[in-house]
């Protein structure tokens, strides 16, 4: 079972994204921001990561640079609203897997973390 590791501020969005997963089949983590979310990951045994960009304090931009840096092989999917997509492509240089943008249809999302996992991203 792959266990997803949600990195999110708004905790609607982490309860949504949990629910929708584990009814997936796959062990879901949330962390309400960037350092709980590195910390979480630095424990290990985490096969995908789902990014909120826009988060107050360390944005998902500066969380992607320190997944980077400490663990390349983790896929990194960028969650990012519409009017954000220049963000979204900076997210893509620096390191992401893919992206997602909000709000978005479940089923899109869960066949996007599907792809992701299977590809080894």
């Amino acid at each position: 079972m792959a266990r997803i590791l949600v990195i999110d501020d708004e905790k609607g969005m982490c309860w949504a994204l949990r629910k929708a997963l584990t009814d997936e089949g796959y062990d879901v983590i949330t962390a309400g921001n960037g350092p709980e979310g590195l910390t979480v990951l630095a424990g290990g045994g985490v096969d995908l990561v789902l990014l909120d960009i826009m988060m107050p304090g360390m944005s998902g931009l500066e969380v992607l640079e320190n997944i980077r840096q400490n663990n390349k092989s983790v896929p990194v999917l960028v969650m990012t609203a519409l009017t954000s997509m220049s963000t979204a492509l900076e997210a893509m240089q620096r390191g992401a897997s893919g992206y997602v943008t909000k709000p978005f249809q479940m089923n899109n999302l869960k066949e996007t973390v599907k792809k992701a996992l299977s590809a080894g991203l």
